[in-house]
Parts: structure tokens; sequence; C-alpha cells
């Protein structure tokens, strides 16, 4: 009689809602990572533009290219504040998820525990079945023996 977890049904889809919480977690994280990409090449363009900025200042540039790059300065800057809430925002997401993640976890490790728990009382009761039919064949030779 081979090993039957009762439980099967539930462990696989504990393991399958832990498996799709993995995977909201990794969206979420590359979420994550995609948006402070945005903002370190927002950064790298605002510096560009400050470096080309002085450079022109010290060579003569207009008013009114100065005034424009100031501008688009100013833009790329609100963008970064509107990313960096977004970022924040994700942030708060990444983290609810993590926690739905982990406990969809802790639950699969629960009835992996249970199942694990069930599978060794099952092979200590299969080792003691074998051992009794090893001693009852014992005692039939033995017995044999005897009248023979």
């Amino acid at each position: 009689m081979a090993f039957r977890f009762p439980l099967q049904a539930v462990f696989h889809f504990r393991q399958s809602i832990e498996h799709q919480q993995e995977l909201r977690l990794r969206a979420a994280n590359q979420l994550v990572a995609r948006t402070r990409h945005l903002i370190e090449q927002l950064d790298t363009r605002v510096e560009e533009m400050r470096n080309r900025q002085s450079h022109e200042l010290g060579s003569g540039t207009t008013a009114a290219e100065l005034c424009f790059a100031l501008e688009c300065e100013s833009v790329l800057l609100h963008h970064r504040q509107t990313l960096q809430g977004e970022l924040a925002r994700l942030q708060r997401l990444r983290d609810e998820q993590q926690k739905i993640f982990q406990q969809a976890r802790r639950e699969r490790e629960t009835f992996e525990s249970l199942r694990d728990h069930q599978f060794q009382e099952y092979e200590r009761n299969r080792a003691r079945r074998e051992q009794r039919e090893v001693d009852d064949l014992f005692l039939l030779r033995r017995a044999y023996r005897q009248r023979g």
C-alpha cells in the first residue's frame, strides 16, 4: 500500500498560490527597478544639461537659449518628482506583495510539514508491519522445525 496524503489537492493548491504570489512579487520588483532606472536616467540627463549650460555660458549664449534650457531642466525635475512618487507607491505595493507571498509560503510549508509528518508515520508503520511479518515468518519456521 503506497503512501497517500489525504490533503494532497490542498497542498497542490497552496503550491500554486505560492507560485502565483511569487510571480507577482517578481513583477513588482521589476516595476520598482524600472522606475529607479528611469530616475537615474533623468538624473544623468539633468547633469548633462547642467554641464552643457555651464560650457555654453563660458562660450556665450543667448538669453532665450538659457531660458529654454532652464525650462527643460524644470520639466525634467518635475518629471523626476512624479517618478519619485510613483517609486514610493510601487515600493509600498511591493512590500505588501512580499507579505502576501510570505503568508502563502507559510501556508504551503504548513501543509508540507503535515505531509512530511504523515509520511514519516506511514514509514514507521510500514517498517513495523515488515518487522512483524519477518517475526511471524521466523516463528512459523521455528514451529515447523520443532514439529519435524
